[in-house]
C-alpha cells in the first residue's frame, strides 16, 4: 500500500538525473518512488526539471512520518517485502525463507568464482540462482597456501652469496554473516591464517651445499635467517680474497740505470752505452724484499691462487762486491752492467773513429765502444756489450752481452752471447732429436703390435729400417750433435758414444731390444738439464737496418729502423721490427717465442720465412704473397697479399693464420 509522503523536492538535468539524487538520500530504490513533476524547463543548451516524492511504496498512509525525517538505515534496497523469500548467513550457515502467496523467491549469487565455488542441488552456479528452503546449497571456500620460499644468488666471481626469505600464512576462510535479504551475493572473510614453519639451520645450511656453498658460511647470519620473519638480499657466506704477493725490487742507484728493475723488466733499446761511470766504492743497487702472498678461496671451496713473488738474488761479478745481504757496490772504476740480478763493472774500450787496419782487430775483456765504423775484414770481440755508432760492414761482431749498431750492418756477422748462442743451438737440436726418438718409439710398438715384422727380424734391423724411411731427420740431427760435442773437445761424452752406438749408421743393428732407445731418451735429458744450467741470462742484438748479413741473439733480435733484407736472423727470444712499415724481405727470421713483423716480403715475390717453435707466435701487419709462416713442424704459404696476420698452433694441435685480405 501506497503511503503519501510530499514535500522533498529534488532538482536535476532530467527526470531520471532526479530520481537518481532522490535515491540516494532517501537510501531507497527508484523503482520504489512515487513522485510528481513540478517543474520542467527547456532552454536553449541545457534542462531544467524539479521533481517532489509523494510517497515510497511498502509504506502505510497511517502514522506515516515526513520523508525528511526517514533514516536510511530504515530504508533498504535489498529489505524484502513481507511476502519475498529471504536469505539469512549465519555462522556459516545459510537459511533460507521461502515466499509467501505473491512473494519473490531468494535469490543467491556468486560474483568471486575464482576462490567460492556455490552449488545449488549438485549445479554449479556462476552466477545466481533462486533458491528455496528444501535445496541443498553448497559452499566451498579455497584456502591461501602457506609458501615459504628461500633464494640464494651469488656474486659474479663468487666471492658472495646472498640470501632471501619470505613466508605467506596458510588463510582459511568462512562465509561472511548477513542478515535476511532476498538477494545475497555471498562473499568470504578470513576465519584463521597459519604461519608455516621457520627454516632452520640445518636447513638453510643444507640449501647452501646443494648451491654447493662450502666455505665461508657466517654462523651468526644462519641463526638470525631462522628466527627473523622476512630476510631481504643479506650476505650469508664470504669467500676469501688472495693477497697477492709483492716481488723483490732492485733500486738502482747509478746514473742512466733504471730505478726499478725486477726480472720480467724490457730492456730500453735507445739507452744502451748511454750508462754513465761509476767510481770505487759507491752503491750500485739496494734489493727491497717483497712479501709472500695468501692462496684465497672463493665460496665454491675453490682455491684462488695468488701471484707469487718474483725473488731476486744478488750476484756479483767482475769489479764489484756485496756490502751486506741486500747491498752491491762498485770495486773500482768503470762502467756497470746488470743482467738479471748479477751486477758487473766493466772497464770500457773506447775508438774515437773506425775499427780498420790502422786499428787492427779489438778483442776486450769489458765494453767497446766505437764512434765510427767497423770496416771490411775486421773483427770485434768483447767480453761484455759493444755499442758501434756508425756502420758494419763485411765484419764479425761477436760479445757475450748485447750489441748495438746504431746504422746498417752489410754482408756481416753478428753473434751476442757467444758461446750461448752456440748452447742454444746445441739445446734446440738436441730437444728435437728427443722428440724423434719418443716417436720412433711408438711407430714400433705399433709395428710389433699388429706383427707386421717377421719374428727372426731384430728390433734393430726394424729401426734401421725406419730410420731410412720414416725418420731421416733423425740421423742428421744426431750428425750436427755429434760434431758440436767433438767442437767443443768432448771425445768421452756420453750423448756422443750412444749416438754412435744406437743412431748413427750400422749403429741401430747393435740394438737387440727397442726398449734400449729409452737409456738414449734418459742421457738426453740429462743432457738437456746440463745444458739448460749452464746458460747464462739472455742479451740482445739491436740494429737499424741489415743486408745479406747473419744476426744471431741469445735474446732478442730488435730492428729500430728500415730492417732486413736477405738475411739470416736466429733469436732464441724473440725478433721485433719496431719501426711502422719497418721491412722484412727475403731471407729466414727464426725465433723461439714470437715474430713481430710491419711489412713482410714484396711486390716482386720474393721468399721470406718466418719461423718459431710450436708454441710460439707470428704478428705482421702488411705480408706479400710467397711469405712462409712456419710454426714448429707446420707450414703455411701466403699466396694473397694480406694484411693483420697472426699465426699460431691452436688447441687441436693446427696452424692457424688469421688475417684480413689486402
Amino acid at each position: 500500500m501506497d503511503g503519501e509522503l510530499g514535500f522533498q523536492k529534488f532538482e536535476g538535468a532530467s527526470v531520471k538525473e532526479c530520481l537518481k539524487n532522490a535515491s540516494i538520500a532517501l537510501g531507497v530504490s527508484r523503482e520504489l518512488l512515487k513522485y510528481s513533476i513540478l517543474e520542467e524547463k527547456r532552454g536553449l543548451f541545457k534542462k531544467h526539471v524539479i521533481i517532489s516524492i509523494d510517497s515510497i511504496e511498502g509504506l502505510t498512509n497511517e502514522g506515516s512520518p515526513k520523508l525528511d525525517s526517514v533514516k536510511k538505515a530504515e530504508i533498504k534496497t535489498d529489505i524484502p517485502s513481507g511476502n519475498d523469500g529471504t536469505i539469512e548467513i549465519k555462522n556459516g550457515e545459510i537459511i533460507i525463507k521461502d515466499p509467501y502467496e505473491d512473494g519473490k523467491p531468494a535469490v543467491i549469487s556468486n560474483t568471486n568464482t575464482n576462490n567460492i565455488t556455490l552449488t545449488v542441488n549438485g549445479e554449479k552456479v556462476t552466477l545466481r540462482a533462486n533458491v528455496q528452503k528444501e535445496n541443498i546449497i553448497e559452499v566451498f571456500l579455497t584456502e591461501d597456501e602457506a609458501t615459504r620460499n628461500l633464494n640464494l644468488s651469488t656474486s659474479a666471481d663468487n666471492m658472495e652469496a646472498y640470501i632471501s626469505i619470505k613466508y605467506k600464512p596458510n588463510i582459511i576462510y568462512k562465509l561472511k554473516d548477513c542478515g535476511p535479504k532476498n538477494s545475497v551475493a555471498i562473499e568470504r572473510e578470513v576465519k584463521e591464517e597459519i604461519m608455516p614453519p621457520k627454516f632452520t639451520g640445518v636447513e638453510i645450511n643444507n640449501e647452501l651445499l646443494n648451491n654447493k656453498i662450502k666455505y665461508g658460511i657466517l654462523k651468526m647470519v644462519v641463526i638470525k635467517c631462522s628466527k627473523e620473519d622476512e630476510i631481504s638480499q643479506i650476505i650469508i657466506a664470504k669467500g676469501k680474497k688472495v693477497i697477492n704477493a709483492i716481488d723483490d725490487r732492485l733500486e738502482i742507484k747509478y746514473s742512466g740505470g733504471h730505478k726499478d728493475y725486477d726480472n720480467d723488466e724490457v730492456i730500453d733499446y735507445k739507452a744502451i752505452g748511454t750508462v754513465e761511470g761509476v767510481e770505487k766504492g759507491q752503491v750500485l743497487a739496494i734489493l727491497n724484499k717483497g712479501k709472500i702472498g695468501t692462496d684465497g678461496m672463493d665460496i665454491k671451496g675453490k682455491v684462488l691462487k695468488c701471484k707469487r713473488s718474483k725473488i731476486l738474488v744478488l750476484g756479483v761479478g767482475e769489479g764489484c762486491e756485496l756490502t751486506d745481504e741486500f747491498t752491491v757496490a762498485a770495486t773500482r772504476e768503470g762502467r756497470p752492467s746488470l743482467r738479471g740480478s748479477t751486477f758487473f763493472v766493466y772497464k770500457t774500450y773506447e775508438v774515437n773513429g773506425d775499427v780498420e787496419l790502422k786499428t787492427g782487430n779489438i778483442q776486450f775483456v769489458g765494453d767497446i765502444v766505437i764512434n765510427g765504423s767497423v770496416r771490411e775484414g775486421m773483427k770485434v770481440e768483447s767480453g761484455n756489450s759493444i755499442l758501434i755508432k756508425n756502420n758494419v760492414a763485411e765484419a764479425e761482431i761477436t760479445a757475450s752481452g748485447d750489441v748495438m749498431v746504431k746504422g746498417n750492418v752489410i754482408h756481416s756477422n753478428i753473434s751476442s752471447g757467444k758461446e750461448d748462442v752456440l748452447n742454444l743451438e746445441l739445446l734446440n737440436d738436441i730437444k728435437s732429436m728427443k722428440e724423434d726418438i719418443l716417436k720412433l718409439i711408438d711407430s714400433i710398438k705399433q709395428v710389433k703390435g699388429i706383427n707386421l715384422i717377421k719374428k727372426n727380424n731384430s728390433d734393430g734391423e726394424l729401426i734401421k729400417i725406419l730410420l731410412e724411411s720414416k725418420f731421416k731427420r733423425l740421423p742428421q740431427t744426431a750428425i750436427k750433435v755429434v760434431k758440436r760435442i767433438i767442437g767443443m773437445e768432448n771425445t768421452e761424452d756420453e750423448l756422443m758414444v750412444i749416438l754412435k752406438h744406437k743412431i748413427l749408421n750400422l749403429g741401430p743393428l747393435n740394438i737387440v731390444d727397442f726398449e734400449e732407445l729409452n737409456d738414449v731418451v734418459a742421457i738426453i735429458e740429462n743432457k738437456i738439464e746440463k745444458l739448460e744450467i749452464n746458460l747464462t741470462l739472455p742479451v740482445d742484438v739491436v740494429l737499424d737496418y741489415s743486408q745479406d748479413s747473419t744476426i744471431k741473439s741469445s735474446g732478442n733480435i730488435v730492428f729500430t729502423g728500415k730492417g732486413e733484407y736477405v738475411s739470416q736472423l736466429v733469436a732464441s727470444d724473440s725478433i721485433i721490427f719496431k719501426l711502422d712499415k719497418s721491412l722484412a724481405r727475403g731471407g729466414v727470421i727464426k725465433a723461439g717465442k714470437e715474430i713481430k713483423c710491419k711489412v713482410v716480403g714484396g711486390l716482386g715475390g720474393v721468399s721470406t720465412k718466418l719461423i718459431v717453435e710450436k708454441n710460439g707466435h707470428i704478428w705482421a701487419d702488411v705480408a706479400y704473397p710467397n711469405t712462409r709462416f712456419i710454426i714448429g713442424e707446420r707450414e703455411y704459404v701466403l699466396d694473397v697479399l694480406s694484411k693483420n696476420i697472426h699465426a699460431f698452433i691452436d688447441e687441436d694441435r693446427e696452424l692457424v693464420v688469421e688475417k684480413l685480405q689486402g
